[in-house]
């Protein structure tokens, strides 16, 4: 596991030792995602929350109209994104996936996400630690998508 997201990560930042972070602006300009947010737009409030100078990844807070909100990026490394439920007192929910829910919100934005080509990932593979037993090693959650001391989740 750890060897195919090294390569991913790799094809990207180059180097995981000396990460360049280069190919930020240039994801942002180039605006991968649109065709997914425009199709998001038309059943859920969208608040962009993406910090080009901070994250790798597009940050958003979804507002569905019954009052759910929900906390998604997708990352600029490659084609994976994490969902999760923002709670009234600002705290979120592990990562949601398609097996361990059945809620109709959360099914509904499972499947505009997986149309997309885009893959959900859980808490424990964002939890793995890349490269394994090195000093620069950090959670895929921080390669993929914000380089911060905690997931919100944690």
């Amino acid at each position: 596991m750890e060897i195919k997201w090294i390569r991913v990560l790799e094809r990207k930042f180059g180097s995981l030792e000396a990460p360049d972070y280069s190919f930020v602006l240039d994801e942002v300009e180039k605006k991968p995602y649109q065709q997914m947010m425009d199709e998001m737009c038309k059943k859920f409030v969208l608040k962009e929350d993406t910090d080009e100078n901070y994250d790798v990844s597009f940050g958003y807070v979804l507002s569905f109209s019954l009052g759910n909100d929900f906390l998604f990026r997708i990352s600029m490394i490659a084609p994976f994104a994490f969902l999760a439920r923002m709670h009234l007192d600002g705290s979120t929910s592990k990562p949601i996936v398609r097996e361990f829910t059945h809620d109709e919100a959360e099914l509904e934005l499972i499947n505009v996400i997986e149309s997309h080509g885009v893959s959900l990932l859980d808490a424990k593979t964002l939890d793995f630690l890349v490269p394994q037993a090195k000093k620069y090693s950090k959670p895929l959650y921080q390669w993929l998508f914000v380089d911060e001391e905690k997931a919100p989740w944690s």
